[in-house]
């Protein structure tokens, strides 16, 4: 066998993955990182406003749920195995690419939602007096974003700051659409808006995010 093919193994179902994953640490970091590499820039892509680090632990989330609770069908890896079995990066985008995509994606949506509902009031107690437990745990009021770091606060907010002097150089119904979509207005509402259709919508938002992304590496550069 030449020795730049990639090693392949015959893998039915999940138990069998974490099988080979303890067997050969190397299979599995390329396995993983792969899978990584291609989710994470995915979701960087919708998400930009969200921080990296943000991004990777949605998609660590995902791939340990789907390594523990095993709902990957089994027929899902037989389907198009090859004669030698998967190699590792066909199975982190090929194979389990989507199905992992989706998990992350929900992850992080998720990960939004607490975030959002992080600070907690208690309220005040019957007499109408203060109630002094309203913030005994330090966490409900811990700011959970990159600025509770000094060391990466200014680089976050510069990152931050050309990202949105990038969305301001867009044309106006690029703009406009944008910014709908970053404050979560759904994609029929935002046709609906601006007399358009979805695929449309969709076109513009791909134009728009592709944009800004070169706009704000050339930054960076």
């Amino acid at each position: 066998m030449n020795t730049l093919d990639p090693k392949r193994y015959v893998i039915n179902n999940v138990d069998a993955l974490l099988r080979i994953m303890h067997a050969d640490p190397r299979y599995a970091l390329e396995f993983r990182n792969k899978a990584e590499q291609h989710i994470t820039l995915k979701l960087r892509k919708k998400f930009f406003n969200t921080s990296p680090e943000g991004v990777v632990d949605a998609f660590n989330n995902a791939l340990m749920k789907f390594l523990q609770t095993r709902t990957f069908k089994d027929e899902g890896f037989q389907h198009g195995q090859p004669p030698g079995g998967w190699a590792a990066h066909e199975l982190a985008v090929s194979k389990l690419g989507g199905y992992l995509y989706r998990g992350s994606l929900h992850e992080l949506i998720q990960m939004h939602r607490r975030t959002r509902h992080e600070v907690r009031w208690t309220g005040a107690d019957g007499d109408g007096g203060p109630d002094d437990t309203a913030f005994d745990d330090a966490e409900d009021v811990g700011d959970p974003s990159p600025f509770a770091d000094p060391a990466h606060a200014y680089e976050h907010l510069s990152l931050v700051k050309r990202m949105r002097d990038c969305l301001n150089k867009l044309s106006d119904t690029l703009r406009a659409t944008m910014f709908l979509y970053l404050d979560e207005v759904p994609m029929e509402q935002i046709a609906k808006q601006q007399d358009l259709h979805v695929p449309t919508v969709k076109s513009r938002l791909h134009a728009a995010r592709k944009l800004v992304a070169e706009c704000t590496r050339k930054g960076m550069d």
